[in-house]
């Protein structure tokens, strides 16, 4: 059957046919049909991820031999039997593929390829998620809308726009999503859907859209004039022309079209909304507002390296005069003018690179120690919970490498891109000056080059995308791995084996992309190197030189320059993925630099006067709601009291909210509704200052910095004295610990300090005691004690708990059962409060938990006897 050319380039870029059969057909609507289908070679190219598509060959339906194109998205799939299903939407007047679509049974063939399709995925990191999805299109783009409904988290809101073509596109099922809220929109002309969506402010909202095409156009204007979305924000792909009929276009990917339509209900014609302030932010706008002071600089250093290289190439050119020159026997005089002025054009271009190098790396050393200054203050500044919700090893991204590559970006990238792409095409302009015919000659390797590299791209797919999610991916975990090499070498094999097993993944996937193109590859190694366009020059010109078509010094340019294409081929790449690599540091850097503050508010209610009397160490928690997404709420409306001298324990089933109820206390994080209030003052109207030195931790993970014994335990309190720092130390039961210790108190201590767990936790809770705060939060600091250790350690607490105000977050019940208060959370929300014996009685909540956990509280009773 013939394809066209279309075809050709296809079977040119690799795609290979797979055979498909039709297994069953559903009508959705009159004018929607779902066909189920099989594949046995279809998944080997395929990863059918939410909105990839397939390019299906639909026969002519005049009877011709020739086969028309269109694209399809995958509705359902199950890979492993290699069948899947696509929607086809039936458009008037019918082209091939509605044609077909429409008289399809089971038992009827076609073929497809996949090649280009890009499928839908949600960034992995957190802070790179978008704040929701924004889903426009109709019918025909559906599938691929359910299919992004179903891959978005629970927790990422999604608004979706459908318009309707006709009444009956409203049956076709629309995927299911907690936080989805769907809009229908009536189809009254191309600016119907762009007028529909809704005037508010879209920050880091990402657009996938995929209407008909003059919906599209009108849509495009209003997302980006009106909203401000960014392109990087933006997926839009026609999905069909309204009024066209596939098969004029042969191969297209566009879809049948129809002609305009009935509209879904009857209503008003619609009309832009009012002109309103909704042009909001977006984090891949960052990079440009980080890099705004230097926006000018970063456009005179591109022109001044376009001038640079223009001079530094013009000595090579002068050279081959040179020679001409002496070829004809010209005067010593003119040779040395020649020579000289070489010579100056070399040291002018040797003296610009010097001075432009000099004012770059001044001008980043003033931008980076004023960025540096800036991310020191704002890391100061930002909420706990920042840093607990992310890894060191992306702080130290942060504050280390992203600045390196903004150095890179600032003083070299941008010079070595305007070089490498500047050069070759000087060089091509003067080459083609000299003999235009072996000039056009060294085209034919830069466009080997070229067409492999774009087959390469292609073919790739989605691993360009996912490889430097898998790079982050296995940096983490060869760090974990590496921090935990004495538990991986005692009691390796768990461990190691997740390791590696995450390693061999990474490997595979690594060779799988890279496999089919080892013979590309070095096409590429070879068709860019000096020797090949040696050859082509040696090859064309010799037969020019002998017949007299050219002079044999005209060949001299090309030995000299046209030899070094190659090269700078590759430099194009380098330059251009330092450009990348900086912005993407950049665009990291400013979104902390974006990130609320932890700031005191002089806004927050004031107490009423029948509260105003707390006595100093009370906590009141009002009608707490919290959540990391503000319109997901994991602590539901929790009031609590917490009396000084009292020790209250939060209990419940893991995810209850426990943790999270105990970090809003310390302020890791502020209070999306109601308050918490530390006597009659709510904690957001306090200092940090003010706050830690009412409110103590005791966590599970201790943390020891690098400094002396002393150090650590004074770590809340640099002045204490060291009779002050020995008691606390003698009251934490870790005194005697410390005195074994080499040099004492002055024993440096760090991450191999050679305390146990246990004897870190003691000197924590001394840190604690020097601190002598009113309040204190423990998050059950016995729970990976040995029973010796958690008897030192039980004591300790005991003395850090008097006469103070304790919240306890308990994993263990029988560590609990003399708190004075029991609250028992799920879900966010508090079941139940009250003494042990109390819940015990009642036999709701804390008794199923309880009941549970009895093997566990009998086994460690057994063990501290």
């Amino acid at each position: 059957m013939a394809r066209g050319f279309q075809g050709a380039l296809l079977r040119g870029f690799g795609a290979r046919d797979h055979d498909i059969t039709v297994v069953g057909t559903q009508w959705l609507t009159p004018r929607c049909v779902r066909i189920r289908m099989v594949s046995p070679t279809l998944f080997e190219d395929s990863a059918a991820e939410p909105t990839s598509w397939l390019r299906f060959w639909f026969p002519d339906p005049a009877g011709s031999d020739t086969e028309f194109q269109r694209a399809y998205t995958i509705s359902e799939s199950d890979p492993d039997a290699g069948r899947f299903s696509i929607d086809m939407v039936l458009h008037e007047p019918a082209g091939p593929a509605s044609s077909w679509a429409a008289t399809v049974q089971p038992g009827a063939t076609v073929t497809a390829v996949v090649m280009g399709s890009k499928g839908f995925s949600v960034p992995d990191a957190a802070e790179d998620r978008p704040a929701g999805y924004l889903l426009i299109g109709d019918a025909a783009s559906q599938a691929a809308i359910n299919g992004i409904i179903g891959a978005v988290p629970h927790d990422i809101p999604i608004v979706v726009y459908l318009e309707q073509h006709h009444e009956d596109d409203a049956l076709i099922p629309l995927g299911e999503h907690p936080r989805l809220t769907a809009h229908r929109v009536a189809r009254r002309g191309d600016e119907s859907l762009a007028a529909a969506i809704e005037s508010r402010d879209w920050s880091d909202w990402h657009v996938w859209a995929g209407p008909e095409a003059g919906a599209l156009k009108r849509l495009r204007t209003r997302l980006r004039d009106e909203f401000g979305f960014p392109k990087q924000e933006i997926h839009a792909q026609a999905y069909w022309t309204e009024g066209r009929a596939m098969g004029s276009n042969r191969g297209g990917d566009e879809a049948p079209a129809a002609p305009a339509a009935e509209p879904a209900a009857e209503a008003a014609p619609t009309s832009p909304p009012p002109a309103v302030s909704t042009s909001g932010t977006w984090r891949a706008q960052a990079a440009g507002r980080l890099l705004a002071p230097l926006k000018k600089t970063l456009i005179i250093s591109g022109v001044l390296q376009a001038l640079i290289t223009v001079i530094e190439l013009a000595p090579f050119v002068l050279l081959v005069e040179l020679v001409r020159l002496l070829l004809v026997g010209a005067g010593a005089r003119q040779l040395w003018d020649l020579g000289l002025t070489a010579v100056a054009l070399l040291g002018t271009g040797t003296l610009l690179t010097a001075a432009m190098a000099l004012w770059l790396h001044r001008g980043d050393a003033h931008f980076a120690r004023e960025l540096r200054g800036q991310l020191l203050l704002k890391l100061s500044r930002l909420p706990l919970g920042w840093f607990t919700a992310r890894g060191s090893s992306s702080i130290k991204q942060l504050v280390q490498d992203d600045t390196l590559a903004l150095h890179y970006l600032i003083t070299h990238a941008i010079p070595d891109a305007v070089a490498a792409v500047v050069a070759p095409v000087a060089v091509l302009v003067y080459l083609f000056v000299v003999d235009w015919r072996i000039a056009l000659v060294l085209f034919v390797p830069v466009l080997a080059y070229l067409v492999l590299m774009s087959v390469m791209t292609v073919q790739s797919g989605n691993k360009i995308a996912a490889a430097p999610r898998w790079a982050e991916r296995m940096n983490g975990e060869a760090g974990a791995y590496l921090e935990g090499q004495p538990v991986v070498r005692i009691f390796g094999g768990a461990a190691l084996s997740s390791f590696r097993t995450r390693l061999d993944q990474y490997i595979g996937f690594l060779v799988d992309w890279q496999r089919p193109f080892v013979g590309k590859k070095t096409l590429m190694d070879l068709v860019t190197r000096p020797t090949t366009f040696l050859w082509l020059i040696a090859v064309v010109g010799t037969p020019l030189v002998v017949s007299g078509g050219m002079a044999a010094v005209d060949l001299l340019p090309f030995l000299l320059l046209g030899t070094t294409f190659g090269a700078r081929l590759l430099g194009i790449g380098y330059g251009l993925g330092g450009i990348q690599a900086g912005m993407l540091a950049a665009r990291r850097v400013q979104t902390v630099l974006d990130e609320p503050e932890l700031t005191v508010r002089d806004d927050v209610p004031v107490v009423a006067t029948s509260t105003a009397s707390m006595p100093d160490g009370t906590v009141v928690f009002d009608r707490v709601t919290f959540g990391y997404r503000p319109e997901v709420p994991v602590i539901k409306d929790v009031s609590l009291t917490l009396k000084p001298g009292t020790v209250t324990a939060l209990v419940g089933p893991s995810g209850s909210g426990k943790s999270t109820l105990a970090a809003l206390l310390a302020r890791f994080h502020d209070v999306h509704g109601g308050a918490i209030r530390l006597g009659n003052k709510d904690i957001r109207a306090l200092t940090a200052e003010e706050l830690y030195r009412q409110v103590g931790f005791v966590l599970q993970e201790t943390q020891l910095v690098r400094g002396t014994a002393a150090e650590n335990v004074a770590l809340a309190q640099p002045d204490a004295d060291a009779d002050q720092v020995h008691a606390a130390a003698r009251d934490a039961q870790i005194h005697d610990r410390i005195m074994r210790l080499p040099e004492g108190y002055d024993t440096v201590l760090g991450a191999g300090s050679g305390l146990s767990g246990g004897e870190r936790q003691r000197l924590t809770i001394a840190r604690a005691i020097l601190a002598d705060t009113q309040v204190l939060i423990l998050d059950e600091a016995t729970a990976f004690a040995d029973p010796e250790s958690e008897y030192l350690v039980q004591q300790a607490l005991n003395r850090l708990t008097r006469d103070r105000t304790v919240l306890v977050i308990a994993h263990r019940l029988h560590t609990v059962t003399q708190a004075d208060q029991i609250v028992v959370l799920d879900e966010g929300e508090i079941v139940e409060t009250g003494t042990h014996d109390e819940l015990l009685t009642a036999g709701g909540r804390y008794r199923a938990l309880w009941d549970s956990g009895r093997p566990v509280t009998a086994a460690h009773q057994e063990a501290a006897r």
